[in-house]
């Protein structure tokens, strides 16, 4: 054979698809089951809660049979996602597919042109079929997933949820406020006023004086953490991921870590904690122990709670939740008052492959097959009525004709017929990649009852949160940055995130004084490089928003 032909040869063997070269004969886009003989996927799965068990849930069944793909599970701890991630990325180890961590744009710019993760535009044109659906319904979508070089290296999760969009919030027991004789509160002071009365006059009616806990936070879990919802009235404060500690005015993005309205927030956190309002664990307590404490006893222990929202604080089947509610962003000293607003509904890096996998082709398309909508509710809810065993109810059902749906504005297509937040063995609880439109998500049908959770977080934040949301050309939005920027900045950002929650909580908790450590504290972030940070964010995007 000559070497014409034989170079003829290469380039066609290289213009074929993964499918053809693959061990893998995969179905065409958006065909079942995915393969014809059963394989193996190795994964490595974020833990959830609410789950018992990825591989003997329902789900997986479920989908294993209707795809043709198995999985051989790695579990990772909730509390552990960050370190597992880096250590399994250092190792150059990876499973085929990596689920439910959340891999940043920076990450996936970072290593995906180094070869570890597989780029996946040419799958996305050859096989993909839901994922052009949600490219379709939702536009903003792709630019968001594109890394710097053009490239995909990650799906995301697409969740348009409208009341996750204003989720640093915080809730208060009513039922407390009742005993107390005082409303929701509505300023900085009022909430120190409200606090005390809690401490002081046995607000769960128990009997016992001194086992309330006015206020709590987490070191774990949804927008749990204290920092967040509570320094809000003395400096912006998103806690997003890339944009935690830093903010935009009029296009120019600076970081705001070092400000004196950080101080002042952090003087009155002190306060707080000085005055007995709130103990040293809300740095460290997992976000269970707060439903524990919830849950638990005659009587709630906690006043009032900061998270995201209920289900990860209070059980969803029983009636504690429905007596917390919203409290809405509070006025500081200076007027100021603020609602960080997170408009994009896009979770990246939720799906990633690994670029040695021998099944390419089939991981790919097992990843596309979740943004379906009636296997995203599957996956996020659990078994369709239809499926339920006699004589029970399963988790959800297509609407009826003339059922009303959650946002007036919309049409009903789903009906929920059981709680979300409770343990389970039917659903993967919102983990890996889904597709929930803000039609679908408003479009379920509206319940007064108690699964009416989705009611309730509608309602707080239509008249409690979007009132104070900031415009949304004051919000960073999701950034790509180019290989170069994406690793300098993960290191910066590193040593900036453990220095900065470190000093917080001695701060905070009177470890070390405020006011004679701050010069050493701003000095410190400098040397780490946060008006660097700035500085990258700002060169992002001035290429990307044309600043």
């Amino acid at each position: 054979m000559s070497k014409r032909i034989i170079a003829l040869t290469l380039l066609l063997l290289l213009a074929l698809p993964l499918t053809a070269l693959g061990q893998d004969m995969v179905s065409g886009p958006g065909e079942f089951p995915i393969v014809e003989e059963p394989i193996t996927l190795n994964i490595l799965m974020l833990g959830h809660a609410i789950v018992e068990d990825f591989p003997t849930n329902t789900f997986t069944h479920w989908y294993s049979e209707r795809t043709g793909i198995n999985l051989s599970f790695d579990i990772a701890p909730p509390n552990e996602m960050q370190e597992v991630l880096n250590l399994t990325i250092a190792s150059g180890d990876l499973p085929d597919i990596i689920v439910g961590f959340t891999v940043d744009p920076s990450t996936l710019a970072l290593f995906g042109p180094q070869g570890l993760f597989l780029p996946l535009s040419g799958l996305i044109e050859e096989q993909g079929h839901f994922i052009h659906e949600v490219f379709a319904g939702s536009p903003q979508v792709r630019p968001l997933i594109t890394s710097p070089d053009g490239e995909i290296y990650g799906l995301p999760q697409v969740n348009e949820c409208y009341h996750c969009f204003y989720a640093q919030r915080a809730w208060i027991n009513s039922d407390w406020l009742e005993n107390v004789g005082m409303g929701v509160p509505q300023t900085t002071d009022e909430l120190v006023d409200v606090l005390t009365a809690f401490k002081e006059q046995d607000a769960n009616g128990n009997g016992d004086p001194n086992d309330e806990i006015p206020l709590a936070a987490a070191a774990t879990g949804w927008n749990a953490n204290i920092d967040g919802f509570m320094m809000n009235p003395f400096v912006f404060s998103e806690f997003n991921g890339q944009n935690r500690y830093f903010e935009i005015n009029d296009g120019v993005i600076s970081q705001n870590v070092t400000s004196e309205g950080y101080r002042e927030g952090l003087r009155y956190l002190n306060t707080l904690f000085e005055l007995g309002l709130f103990g040293e664990e809300s740095f460290t307590q997992p976000a269970d122990q707060l439903k524990q404490q919830i849950e638990g006893g005659d009587a709630p222990t906690i006043g009032m709670v900061i998270n995201g929202g209920h289900p990860n604080f209070a059980n969803i089947g029983g009636d504690r939740w429905k007596k917390y509610v919203g409290v809405p962003p509070l006025e500081g000293p200076t007027g100021l008052r603020q609602m960080p607003y997170n408009p994009w509904g896009v979770g990246s890096g939720q799906c990633v492959i690994n670029s040695r996998t021998e099944h390419a082709a089939a991981a790919f398309k097992w990843c596309d097959g979740l943004y379906d909508r009636e296997t995203t509710l599957r996956s996020v809810f659990g078994i369709p009525q239809w499926e339920a065993a006699e004589g029970e109810e399963g988790q959800w059902k297509w609407a009826e004709e003339g059922e009303p749906a959650l946002g007036p504005e919309f049409e009903s297509i789903w009906r929920r017929l059981s709680t979300f937040g409770s343990l389970q063995n039917v659903h993967w609880a919102q983990r890996g990649p889904s597709y929930r439109p803000n039609h679908l998500r408003l479009g379920e049908v509206r319940r007064e009852d108690a699964a009416g959770l989705e009611v309730v977080l509608y309602e707080e934040t239509k008249t409690k949160y979007e009132p104070y949301a900031r415009a949304i050309e004051d919000l960073i939005p999701p950034l790509a940055f180019t290989t170069a920027q994406a690793a300098e900045i993960t290191e910066l950002r590193l040593g900036i995130n453990d220095y900065v929650a470190q000093l917080t909580a001695e701060f905070v908790l009177g470890r070390q004084d405020i006011d004679a450590g701050w010069d050493n504290f701003v000095a410190t972030l400098e040397a780490l490089g946060v008006n660097r940070v700035a500085e990258i964010y700002q060169a992002a995007y001035d290429a990307q928003y044309g600043g």
